[in-house]
């Protein structure tokens, strides 16, 4: 039976998240401040008003229609995970803990995906090294996702075709050593000997065990298929904005290069949030090589991080509350 906690720590618990949460936030925005009036700066802001003003506002429908569907492929994914962990939630609430875990996505690396295990552990009292791996899981399999679609799309053209090996080559490693228990014990026996290992030696095992629960050869193609789908969807997104401008728009193939391409180094540069500066910069440093103006390639790249990045952020901010709210209508009817 899973333990509730009282009410005073709950509340002590929320005041804490909220803190945090909101820490984030202020550090994501302003950071993403000065990366875009830093990029308005250098495209000029007159140059990129004018580019903004020709983009036809109809496809912002459909492009946020493909996002939101591509997060359902990755729900489908969690709740997989979820199934082989044995995390008991009730659909509604695994689908706000999903969500809400992208409240916090711009953070270094999306580790504030990691909420969504603080969550759980609110919700069924299943200790955070339990489900965390879930979380690893998610980012390695949407790395994987990311370097298959610029691999299919490489196929179209040999460029920077040794990076994405390399990189591949280095994801098919870190897998390989985290699904073998003899190299993890290893590692866990000469971490041990450190003045502090013994402190986190226990939970970083529970959290390995649980990762290579969902990591092995059998639930790995199917966590690698939706993630490539959700991703392709993402892609697709991207190449509809492109063609809102009114400009000759490069094939959907390209569009892949050039969305995946600067995701994936965004994810490898994992001390900026969010990937913010890294992804923004690729981005349109590629489109301008592309041929496209400063101002649309700048215009383009903001109107695709706010479909997907700032998006991403306001559907968890939602999902959080009203998760929040559950939460506490259940307390109520409890008491």
């Amino acid at each position: 039976m899973n333990e509730v906690p009282p009410a005073s720590d709950a509340a002590t618990s929320e005041a804490a998240q909220a803190s945090r949460l909101i820490r984030g936030l202020v550090i994501g925005t302003v950071a993403g401040v000065l990366v875009y009036a830093a990029f308005l700066a250098w495209a000029d802001l007159d140059a990129v008003r004018a580019a903004l003003q020709q983009f036809d506002v109809s496809l912002l429908a459909p492009v946020l229609a493909v996002v939101l569907l591509g997060y359902a492929v990755r729900f489908l994914r969690w709740e997989r995970y979820r199934a082989v962990l044995g995390i008991e939630l009730d659909r509604a609430t695994s689908l706000r803990i999903f969500l809400s875990g992208f409240a916090l996505t711009v953070t270094p690396g999306k580790l504030g995906e990691a909420f969504k295990s603080v969550l759980v552990k609110e919700a069924t009292g299943l200790p955070v090294a339990h489900t965390a791996p879930v979380v690893v899981a998610e980012r390695l399999t949407d790395l994987i996702g990311l370097l298959i679609l610029v691999a299919l799309a490489g196929m179209r053209t040999s460029q920077h075709a040794w990076f994405y090996g390399l990189a591949f080559l280095a994801v098919v490693a870190l897998l390989l050593v985290v699904g073998s228990p003899g190299l993890t014990w290893k590692s866990l026996s000469l971490l041990e000997r450190l003045p502090f290992g013994r402190r986190i030696t226990p939970a970083l095992e529970q959290m390995l065990s649980s990762t290579r629960a969902v990591l092995t050869p059998r639930e790995l193609p199917l966590a690698i298929v939706l993630a490539t789908f959700a991703w392709g969807l993402e892609c697709l997104a991207f190449h509809w904005i492109l063609g809102g401008f009114g400009v000759a728009a490069p094939d959907f193939l390209m569009s892949v290069t050039l969305f995946a391409g600067p995701l994936i180094l965004g994810a490898v540069a994992i001390f900026t949030p969010g990937g913010l500066g890294v992804t923004e910069g690729t981005m349109t440093a590629l489109l301008v090589a592309e041929g496209f103006a400063k101002s649309v390639a700048v215009s383009a790249t903001f109107l695709t991080r706010l479909c997907t990045l700032w998006f991403a952020m306001a559907v968890g901010l939602v999902a959080l509350a009203c998760h929040r709210r559950c939460r506490n209508r259940g307390r109520r009817a409890a008491a």
